[in-house]
């Protein structure tokens, strides 16, 4: 359930889901089983946006990753609820500016402003990561220029 804010009011054990509770969810996404997992969405997003998609959405990731020949099991980790896909759309384009082209993001405030969402990767999945771009928002900016 969304709060007035946009944003997942809980988890479905009961958890208040805040904006740090929504990055490391998707942080712990992306460490079980990194970095192949992660570069595995990288390459999807990237080849759909090379074959001239105009957007990719969350409920595309599924039928991308069938397409491609992944695992079900995959697939099915593609097919990813919205609060999952909303940070992970952030750091795709932090790491691959080109994505701005195809993904997204839509602003909150409440995870955009004040979130270190790069040292949260750095202390949650893997310290040497270097991304692109400080940020999705100068990462679109610069991914949409080139």
């Amino acid at each position: 359930m969304l709060n007035a804010d946009g944003v997942e009011a809980a988890l479905y054990d009961g958890v208040t889901m805040t904006p740090e509770r929504r990055v490391e969810h998707a942080l712990a996404w992306i460490a079980d089983g990194y970095p192949k997992k992660w570069l595995r969405l990288v390459n999807l997003c990237e080849r759909v946006m090379t074959e001239g998609w105009p957007r990719i959405r969350r409920g595309d990731l599924y039928v991308l990753a069938s397409q491609q020949g992944l695992d079900i099991t995959l697939c099915r980790e593609f097919r990813m609820d919205n609060n999952l896909w909303s940070v992970l759309s952030r750091y795709l384009l932090m790491f691959r500016p080109s994505l701005a082209s195809a993904i997204f993001p839509r602003y909150t405030p409440e995870l955009d402003e004040g979130m270190d969402f790069e040292a949260m990767w750095h202390r949650d999945v893997a310290a040497t990561t270097f991304f692109r771009a400080p940020t999705w928002m100068a990462a679109a900016k610069r991914g949409r220029a080139a």
